[in-house]
């Protein structure tokens, strides 16, 4: 089991992006590896699902990660993201963060 140390001045989704990294550039994750989900890596790590979900999202914005609707998986820096992949989701978020910009605005109302 891994853990995230309390003493390390790095931020917790800092230590696991850079654990989960480091596996990834020794070759211990290969291309195409998906990783576990946000919950396992919280419960392997010692974390809560947020943290864990912030590590892998930086990882994604690194492109060490690509996710699809089945969860994240190891990029192949020599191939294409598959298709409409990243797309999707982020199509997804921006239409949550619209909805949660509406439920935020009707909980301000009288």
């Amino acid at each position: 089991m891994r853990t995230v140390q309390a003493n390390d001045p790095r931020a917790p989704q800092v230590q696991i992006a850079d654990d989960i990294r480091s596996q990834i550039e020794a070759g211990e994750l290969v291309p195409g590896t998906r990783l576990p989900s946000g919950r396992t890596l919280a419960r392997d790590y010692g974390v809560a699902l947020m943290t864990a979900q912030a590590a892998l999202q930086r990882l994604r914005d690194e492109k060490l990660l690509y996710a699809s609707s089945r969860g994240y998986f190891v990029s192949d820096p020599d191939a294409p993201v598959p298709p409409g992949t990243d797309e999707r989701l982020e199509a997804v978020e921006a239409e949550l963060r619209k909805v949660r910009a509406r439920l935020d605005a009707l909980e301000g109302r009288p």
